[in-house]
């Protein structure tokens, strides 16, 4: 598929899909909220991960990243349009966060809800909330847009510093606003339940989900001479390594934010659990356990998978959809005590992922696929792991 193909398929896609979902909101306007805030976040996790993925490359200055840099950039370009797109979450905002109802509150909640819930009102109301949001996609569209700037200009020993500099500096920064990011959009959907690691196991599976998505572009990119000349086994495998270390470590954080609850056995920490791990729901969560740990985790156990593109890229591909489905499973049962699978569902991701695609398809950035104009670009290829 050429990227022309793609810009048109992947806009054909979004634009069927955005038709649907002014439909389902004009229908159904909670379903097509929550379905919509499901696709949005999976998709602004992975370009957020991408972003992470690029600081750590100019932060480090390695080498081997030089050759998966295009790719890379081209996932954290839909920034822009992910923030577009954040505009109906910004409008449903009533429909999905029960804080949003306040001082009356959403019905059938206790007198000591309520206060609970008041007490938060100076964080969780409707205007410092957007602001936030602003603030969160604005930082990160900004750094995204300088390291491409200065990263394109690997001749320049001036931007390399700059753009070394920019990521080393901005790494808390861009953990602080996703901490509070995935505290803001997701975790207050069931705003009398927190975790303060929440953050961090967004980031974690987010991250998995960008390098398994940079897999399955870079394989799909081979058709081209430059990539296919030099992405080869040994970035692969240091990629697959990566892979494997934060799938690991998102494992580590969904365990013990789990682990943790359970033993405490707190009557305001629970609740969340139980939604998620009764009915039809728990058989929701072995699937994460088994399709989102224990496989890949196992396969990326190889280290002649992890040097085969085809293989990685397969492997890579799964993870992806792991993540959606764990995307699904951390949002939908704040909405449906048990699966209720709707067509708004499969609407919302064609929306978004097919114009954040099409967008980002369709940007000068991902017209190179290979940082030919990088001096270090023939040191990058030439790079070997273990």
């Amino acid at each position: 598929m050429t990227r022309r193909q793609l810009v048109f398929g992947a806009g054909a896609l979004g634009a069927l899909g955005a038709i649907a979902m002014v439909v389902g909101f004009a229908t159904d306007s909670t379903q097509a909220a929550f379905s919509y805030l499901t696709a949005w976040a999976f998709a602004a996790s992975i370009a957020i991960g991408a972003l992470i993925f690029l600081m750590m490359g100019h932060a480090i200055e390695a080498r081997w990243t030089i050759v998966l840099q295009r790719f890379t950039e081209a996932v954290s370009g839909s920034l822009p349009v992910l923030a577009v797109l954040f505009v109906p979450i910004a409008l449903s905002i009533d429909r999905l966060y029960p804080w949003a109802a306040l001082p009356a509150g959403p019905p059938g909640l206790d007198a000591e809800s309520l206060a609970r819930l008041a007490h938060k009102a100076p964080y969780l109301n409707p205007t410092f909330w957007v602001i936030r949001a602003v603030v969160f996609l604005a930082v990160w569209i900004a750094l995204d847009e300088l390291l491409v700037r200065w990263g394109r200009r690997g001749g320049d020993p001036g931007a390399r510093s700059r753009a070394r500099g920019l990521s080393a500096a901005g790494f808390p920064v861009v953990g602080l606003t996703v901490t509070f990011a995935a505290f803001d959009w997701l975790m207050s959907v069931t705003p009398l339940w927190y975790s303060s690691i929440f953050g961090l196991r967004y980031f974690a599976a987010g991250f998995v989900g960008a390098l398994a998505l940079v897999a399955v572009i870079a394989r799909a990119a081979r058709r081209v001479p430059a990539v296919a000349a030099s992405v080869r086994g040994s970035h692969t495998g240091a990629l697959g390594r990566l892979m494997f270390a934060f799938l690991v470590f998102w494992a580590y954080m969904e365990f013990s934010q789990g682990i943790i609850i359970w033993i405490g056995n707190k009557p305001d920490e629970v609740p969340w659990y139980v939604a998620r791990g009764a009915s039809e729901w728990g058989a929701v969560f072995w699937v994460i356990v088994i399709g989102h740990f224990a496989l890949p985790f196992f396969a990326l156990l190889s280290k002649p998978l992890k040097r085969r593109p085809t293989l990685l890229a397969i492997a890579g591909g799964w993870l992806v959809v792991m993540h959606y489905v764990d995307m699904l499973w951390l949002v939908m049962p704040a909405l449906h005590p048990t699966i209720s699978l709707h067509w708004l569902d499969l609407a919302a991701p064609c929306a978004v992922l097919g114009l954040a695609t099409a967008v980002a398809a369709a940007r000068p950035r991902s017209r190179e696929a290979i940082a030919t104009d990088d001096p270090r670009l023939p040191a990058a290829i030439d790079y070997e792991g273990t």
